[in-house]
């Protein structure tokens, strides 16, 4: 792995808040100066292929990048794009009973209004 991808790779294994590609650009850049900001989104390409990271997609918002712990879904606000955590939630056996096939996995994304913006409604 080169010293990039771990730098990147770390920035997000040690946040919290799913953090924007600009966004890890800008950690990044404290560690490694001469960082390029398409190094980082190569770098994030290639971890999320790799599965060592998982991209979260938003509508109307930049996509932000998450650990791949145990299966946890997601919230996504549909005004502000923020991403939140939700627990486990296996729906596994209900998906095998559905469809009949034998299921690798899923992404379970759920759009709601946060309680800011539900504020501002």
């Amino acid at each position: 792995m080169t010293r990039q991808r771990k730098i990147i790779k770390d920035i997000i294994y040690a946040s919290f808040c799913h953090p924007t590609a600009d966004e890890i650009f800008v950690e990044a850049r404290k560690k490694m100066p001469s960082i390029a900001v398409g190094t980082v989104y190569r770098n994030l390409s290639l971890l999320v292929e790799s599965g060592e990271v998982r991209k979260i997609d938003a509508p109307n918002a930049p996509s932000r990048y998450d650990r791949p712990q145990i299966p946890h879904e997601h919230l996504i606000c549909k005004n502000c794009g923020k991403v939140a955590d939700v627990g486990e939630i296996d729906l596994l056996d209900v998906l095998r009973e559905k469809t009949g096939e034998e299921i690798l996995g899923y992404n379970l994304t759920m759009y709601y209004l946060c309680p800011k913006c539900k504020g501002l409604k």
